[in-house]
């Protein structure tokens, strides 16, 4: 009779920590902070010279085709000729909308295309 309660107790001990253990692990879990979403200084980088743009938050490009804008991993294959790391590129600082074409037309006048193949030193930067 002793054995049987002893066993008994054993595992009822057993069983009483394993569901404590279980309480203390999901308290942990739900008390974890959330963290915050991250929100790049550069979203945009415009290309005078393509008239497209490139998405740092979804790592896309923007352009143009047959009169309406595309998003696409890579560019269409008519851009061959041009070499997107000459730094002929303009930043976008604190530009997070969705769609910065809105503005090609300002874009445009304020930074026109330049198909010299020198290597710019200097990289311009438009707030909005």
């Amino acid at each position: 009779m002793r054995t049987r309660q002893r066993i008994l107790l054993v595992i009822l001990f057993f069983l009483l920590q394993s569901t404590y253990a279980q309480v203390l692990l999901e308290t942990v879990y739900v008390s974890r902070p959330k963290t915050a979403k991250v929100v790049p200084a550069v979203r945009y980088y415009y290309y005078p010279n393509l008239q497209a743009y490139y998405d740092t938050c979804i790592g896309k490009y923007l352009y143009i085709k047959e009169g309406e804008w595309i998003t696409a991993d890579f560019l269409p294959s008519n851009y061959r000729g041009y070499c997107i790391y000459n730094n002929n590129y303009v930043l976008l600082y604190g530009f997070t909308e969705d769609e910065p074409y809105t503005f090609i037309n300002d874009h445009k006048k304020k930074y026109p295309a330049n198909f010299s193949s020198k290597r710019r030193k200097d990289n311009p930067v438009v707030q909005k």
